[in-house]
């Protein structure tokens, strides 16, 4: 089983003429690479605090609830920014997306500490864009885990090509934190797998933002690893299936 664990809303242009269009192109494309499961985020959102843009999202991922698990978002700094996380997750929301550079937040600002304390309450993830500095650093987002330990708080892209140290660093820190290395460079990824295992790694390709073919050429990156059949499955759909599950508690 593979459970993507990083996908976007696709926009009309992302889908191959010969796949169609909404969740059953974006389904047909998952097939064709033997994905399962996709955690599904806003792209548009992302830029525009509009809650409808979580609706969209849970309406896309409705068309198959078996398969496609609907995420959402807030702008930590606007007022009704937990009320809005209730309203999602109580609508059907499965877990948090949150960008701080496109969102303009830093994770260590004060105004993340009441959205911390509902999302420990509501028992589900958060996933943040990482690897782009001034405030999505690893580390910065590590504080964050720190302050909400019952959090499991994922940093996105494994500090993509220019922080990826510094994510080794901050999961050998924080417990409750994950990664998912979809824009991890293989050298860092394998140095991720040596000093922290693959207990707390994800599979995520970030497909719906980019190219569609990334899910190929991250699911490549993993298998390049050659890790014993037990981990990768792990890696793949273990640690993902883990964190849906209410009673899962921190690691």
């Amino acid at each position: 089983m593979i459970i993507d664990a990083h996908t976007h809303l696709p926009p009309d242009s992302f889908y191959p003429p010969e796949l169609g269009r909404g969740p059953e192109g974006f389904l047909a494309l998952c097939d064709t690479h033997g994905v399962d499961v996709a955690w599904v985020f806003t792209t548009a959102g992302l830029n525009d605090p509009d809650p409808r843009h979580n609706d969209v999202v849970r309406a896309f991922c409705a068309a198959a609830p078996d398969r496609l698990v609907p995420f959402c978002t807030v702008f930590p700094h606007l007022s009704g920014a937990v009320d809005e996380l209730h309203r999602a997750v109580e609508a059907g929301a499965r877990g948090l997306k949150l960008h701080p550079w496109l969102q303009g937040f830093s994770p260590i600002e004060p105004c993340m500490d009441d959205l911390g304390t509902a999302l420990e309450a509501l028992g589900i993830p958060v996933v943040f864009h990482d690897g782009t500095p001034p405030n999505s650093s690893p580390l910065q987002i590590a504080a964050f885990a720190e302050r909400h330990p019952g959090v499991p708080v994922i940093l996105g892209h494994g500090g993509l090509h220019d922080l990826w140290v510094e994510a080794v660093a901050a999961l050998q820190r924080v417990d409750n934190l994950w990664v998912i290395p979809s824009g991890t460079p293989p050298a860092g990824l394998r140095q991720l797998v040596d000093q922290v295992g693959t207990g707390r790694l994800l599979f995520g390709s970030d497909a719906g933002f980019g190219d569609p073919h990334w899910q190929t050429f991250q699911l490549s990156k993993i298998r390049d690893l050659r890790l014993r059949p037990e981990d990768e499955a792990t890696l793949l759909s273990g640690n993902a299936q883990l964190l849906m599950q209410p009673d899962r508690g921190s690691r």
